[in-house]
């Protein structure tokens, strides 16, 4: 059924003001946060939680431009400098005059960080998740979920004591993406997704 142009534009304001308020969640609980020991930031059984920011590119054919997306994530460091993670991220994948679509990227990864001679410390791992998919007035939207695979690279340095700045990238292999919206149009019953987000890291 056709959202209307009203419904539509509460959609995305709707989905903004909550981003906005998780946002503004995240930030205080962060200020509360105690600091760890940022040289120890990477010892077996530490933990991160972290904020990430960037933009997305969709690898599939016909997509506009996107917008600024937003993530939250949380980080345990098991053995061996092997970490494991779960994010949560909030991406406007394209958008076209008041059209919108946006995806909600739940997954859980395992990743290897290595000492090197740089003040960063690099990483490479890969995981799996499930993609929340919805469209906004577009004249046909649709909502539903998929899932995909994806490998994930980047590197963190340390701030200041209890901190970390870092930049995570994601090149992910979304199934289930075939559409035949409109706006928002896909042949492919896979798509190719790349992220690129930096972030801000508190050691616990």
């Amino acid at each position: 059924m056709r959202d209307g142009m009203g419904g539509g534009r509460r959609g995305i304001r709707d989905g903004i003001a909550l981003l906005g308020l998780l946002g503004g969640l995240g930030a205080m609980v962060f200020a509360s946060v105690p600091a760890g020991a940022a040289g120890d930031a990477w010892s077996d059984d530490s933990r991160w939680v972290s904020v990430r920011a960037g933009s997305p590119a969709a690898g599939a054919r016909l997509a506009p431009g996107s917008g600024l997306d937003y993530g939250f994530g949380y980080t345990r460091f098991l053995a061996n400098e092997v970490a494991w993670s779960a994010t949560v991220q909030h991406d406007v994948r394209a958008s076209f005059a008041d059209a919108a679509e946006i995806e909600v990227p739940i997954t859980v990864e395992l990743t290897k960080h290595f000492r090197v001679s740089t003040p960063a410390r690099p990483y490479l791992g890969g995981g799996w998740g499930t993609i929340y998919h919805k469209t906004f007035h577009t004249g046909a939207d649709e909502s539903g979920f998929r899932q995909g695979v994806y490998l994930a690279t980047g590197a963190n340095a340390v701030l200041n004591a209890g901190s970390l700045i870092g930049v995570d990238v994601r090149l992910m292999l979304e199934q289930d993406t075939r559409s035949i919206n409109p706006t928002f149009p896909r042949i492919e019953a896979s798509s190719t997704r790349w992220s690129v987000k930096l972030s801000y890291s508190r050691v616990l």
